[in-house]
């Protein structure tokens, strides 16, 4: 039960359970994952935040707030389910102070329920994905992945209030993973709109598209839907399938940049300077990059994929096709032919955005979640 803190000059505390802040910030997404939080901040919440950063140097997040890394508490990899095991403990000193616990993700943290019980905290287990049901539609069924289902599972049914980022993931928690409708919030993952906005500036590049280079994401498929063109094409991710898409690549009449890591406050000028944004991955959650496109008033294609087609309206916001070749290739060739479609989807997609992922709109939903278990 949370402990009655209130004071007349009581700031409330969040605490802020994640994995690890460098990896975060070695993909150039360090600030977006913590927008949020730094509104809180903007607000009058005190802020910590618990990391499994196992090195002591962290990066600067922009804000004030106590940082805890998992370092010194550094074990071998065999032994590391031992310092989630004692981190309510380990962290006592510091977490007692906390009101309410959130996490990054729901299977990133297993300490957070318990933290939350010896701390007198409220939980909030939000994602930005839920990673059972991406295990469901990609059949992913390792050991590894049914540890993390399992633990993603516990957390939902044991947490104060969940925040998952679409009412299709919502249903399928309230289903498989058997948790009250009641606790479960629906906010989106956010966007920036005032940093991604349309820029008049020159078109270098016919199609961009963001994510991990990775086999679900069929930037294989992009390419090769493509190849007899002669687009210029960026893909902007880092991932085990680098080796393979260069050799597709050079196979291809498209000119194909690879480009590792791009800082995330740095795309809306890769965006801009774009005329077509494509995501045909087979499975999303709910993408921050296509989201961040589409702020921009780019003209957006995606695969009918659980994640996506919930996200474009076909026609309206941009277009909606079937991941094969043919169906891509048209696509590409209808908006790279039609710049007035280009604009139209754009302008609605900007629209579309505004109203449903800023950054204010969103972090209402938080704020009042959160306060509203500071209440009780």
């Amino acid at each position: 039960m949370l402990r009655n803190r209130k004071t007349k000059n009581h700031k409330p505390h969040l605490s802020v359970f994640c994995s690890s802040l460098n990896s975060l910030n070695e993909v150039g997404s360090l600030h977006r994952a913590l927008d949020i939080y730094r509104k809180f901040h903007e607000n009058g919440w005190e802020i910590s935040i618990y990391s499994r950063d196992k090195q002591r140097e962290i990066p600067e997040i922009g804000f004030k707030a106590e940082i805890h890394p998992q370092w010194p508490y550094v074990l071998p990899k065999k032994l590391d389910g031992l310092y989630q095991l004692f981190f309510p403990l380990l962290h006592f000193g510091s977490g007692k102070k906390t009101d309410v616990i959130i996490t990054l993700q729901g299977f990133s943290f297993p300490a957070a329920i318990a933290a939350g019980k010896l701390w007198g905290a409220k939980v909030v287990a939000r994602c930005g994905m839920v990673f059972g049901e991406s295990a469901e539609v990609l059949k992913k069924t390792g050991k590894r992945d049914q540890k993390k289902l399992q633990c993603e599972k516990k957390t939902f049914q044991k947490a104060d209030k969940c925040i998952i980022p679409t009412k299709e993931l919502a249903d399928w928690v309230i289903k498989n993973y058997k948790v009250n409708s009641e606790k479960i919030l629906i906010a989106p993952n956010n966007v920036d709109t005032e940093l991604f906005k349309p820029s008049n500036i020159k078109k270098d590049t016919d199609i961009i598209s963001v994510g991990r280079l990775v086999r679900k994401k069929r930037h294989d498929l992009l390419i090769n839907s493509v190849s007899d063109a002669t687009y210029k094409i960026k893909i902007i991710g880092q991932g085990n399938m680098k080796e393979d898409l260069k050799t597709i690549a050079s196979n291809s009449n498209c000119e194909v940049n690879l480009i590792n890591r791009v800082e995330n406050s740095d795309l809306p000028s890769f965006f801009n300077a774009s005329r077509i944004y494509v995501n045909i991955a087979s499975w999303e959650g709910n993408p921050k990059a296509l989201i961040e496109a589409m702020s921009c008033g780019m003209a957006c294609i995606g695969a009918k994929s659980p994640g996506i087609e919930n996200l474009i309206i076909d026609g309206q916001t941009g277009l909606l096709v079937e991941p094969e070749p043919k169906h891509i290739r048209k696509a590409v060739e209808q908006l790279m032919s039609d710049e007035s479609l280009r604009e139209y989807l754009g302008k609605n997609a900007r629209k579309y955005t505004i109203e449903h992922f800023s950054l204010d709109k969103v972090f209402e939903i938080y704020e009042q979640t959160c306060e509203s278990l500071t209440q009780g």
